[in-house]
């Protein structure tokens, strides 16, 4: 995954002229569907860069902007609002995030961008076969099925901060102009940085080698345990069904849970029903979907302990999802 590329400045523009603004955006990247500026000032500044295979861009607009990407199979968008409000008309739904917010999107579904206040944001452009690639190259081409990356909030957790806090630095250091990001070598150690921590943190099905290697080790039993639990997870499912099912007694069954997965067999359930409630959440409609609906679906009846295990996991109650 060596690219022949340092990095490259692609676009660098400001201007207080909306038609200026309008003519350069619509030529390079997107259709701006209107500029409906509020402000007494209108300022507006642009610029883009290509580091390795990644299209990095930071943009400051004044409210009222409305943008419409022209809709791209290849791609794949990590947004991170720096400052303002950042609106996204995404998938039916309309998702308002901030800068403790990163958001990934696929740009072969159409987006509705609309600048709040004074925003200012980044954009990390993925090509999808470029992703695909590196994942394959970690696994030595051993994942037989078609890698999948899909659209999601990354969440708040401390992880994701993380990751939130070195794109940040990236993209700031892009606007400094160091002359280290020229550097071939260092732009693909980004690129692939950028890749790694994507998929350690996002919903995706990719399996690393380590993982993989883990699967042909992992008894028996404790397999059919597992696979009883994440195919029952919206049904009721006692200590004693997974026994069952696992076909050993129930203290080798902890033992093995804990071994290799360092909780146990219920808690393993709670943990994947939460993520199946996330993703529920996530997908839902907030005018026409409620938590307790989500919650029950997942069979969790007391809600109160569900918003705090759920807190707990994601780092954000189970309403707030939902509003996303």
């Amino acid at each position: 995954m060596m690219s022949s590329k340092g990095t490259v400045e692609l676009l660098n523009f400001q201007t207080t002229n909306p038609e200026e603004l309008q003519s350069i955006i619509s030529q390079k990247f997107t259709t701006l569907e209107q500029v409906e500026p509020r402000e007494k000032e209108f300022l507006a500044e642009y610029k883009a860069y290509a580091v390795g295979q990644l299209i990095i861009t930071r943009g400051k607009f004044p409210h009222g902007i409305s943008v419409i990407p022209i809709p791209e199979e290849k791609w794949l968008f990590l947004e991170l609002p720096l400052s303002g409000q950042l609106q996204l008309g995404y998938r039916g739904k309309d998702i308002s995030f901030d800068h403790n917010s990163t958001y990934l999107i696929a740009t072969d579904e159409p987006i509705h961008y609309r600048f709040q206040e004074n925003t200012s944001h980044t954009t990390i452009g993925i090509e999808r076969q470029m992703i695909n690639a590196y994942a394959q190259k970690l696994v030595n081409g051993q994942q037989e099925r078609a890698f999948t990356l899909h659209p999601q909030l990354l969440g708040t957790t401390p992880e994701a901060a993380s990751f939130r806090r070195y794109l940040e630095f990236i993209s700031q250091e892009l606007v400094r102009g160091g002359s280290l990001f020229n550097s071939p070598l260092v732009a693909t150690e980004i690129q692939n940085t950028i890749f790694s921590m994507l998929l350690a943190l996002s919903d995706n099905n990719y399996l690393p080698l380590e993982t993989q290697l883990e699967e042909a080790c992992l008894p028996a039993y404790v397999r059919q345990a597992r696979d009883y639990i994440e195919a029952n997870l919206d049904h009721p499912v006692s200590l004693a069904d997974i026994t069952a099912a696992a076909g050993v007694h129930f203290t080798t069954l902890l033992k093995g849970f804990k071994q290799h997965y360092a909780i146990s067999p219920m808690a393993y359930l709670k943990q994947k029903r939460l993520e199946a409630a996330r993703r529920t959440l996530l997908a839902a409609e907030s005018l026409t979907t409620s938590v307790t609906e989500v919650a029950t679906q997942w069979r969790f009846f007391h809600l109160g302990r569900f918003a705090r295990d759920y807190c707990q996991l994601f780092g954000e109650l189970p309403s707030e999802t939902l509003k996303r």
